[in-house]
């Protein structure tokens, strides 16, 4: 089993010198306090992991402030997942790196609408980084 060396661990997070890594949640976790740092956390991610595909979409106001995925290019048994959720103290941002299977994250509302972040790989099987909005529950 080969892996794409960025996705180890992301190791080159290392350069990142202004956010502490979190480990425990999933492979790691930041907490920012406002939006605009999500998108600065998101944007040095993609930077550091040399990632392509769709630019950042950051929903304001939103509790779903931000989601992708992309299947590793090289074993495409497994899949990078982003998502940025927010908390009462703030936004978490969680970057996962998951067996490539149906993936139910959570439920959330956003108003009056119910929602799940769900990954289904028979649909999400972009290479490059691809937003991922959530899906209306039924």
């Amino acid at each position: 089993m080969m892996a794409f060396p960025s996705f180890s661990q992301f190791i080159l997070m290392k350069d990142s010198k202004e956010m502490a890594i979190h480990i425990g949640s999933g492979n790691y976790f930041y907490h920012v306090d406002e939006e605009q740092d999500v998108k600065e956390v998101i944007s040095e991610i993609y930077k550091l992991n040399r990632f392509t595909g769709d630019k950042p979409i950051i929903n304001k106001k939103k509790n779903l402030v931000y989601s992708a995925y992309m299947v590793n290019p090289v074993n495409d048994e497994f899949v990078y997942f982003m998502y940025a959720i927010r908390t009462r103290e703030g936004i978490d941002i969680y970057c996962l790196y998951c067996s490539n299977r149906y993936l139910h994250f959570f439920d959330y509302k956003e108003g009056t609408s119910h929602l799940s972040l769900i990954y289904d790989p028979s649909v999400n099987k972009n290479t490059s980084i691809t937003n991922l909005s959530g899906i209306p529950q039924q």
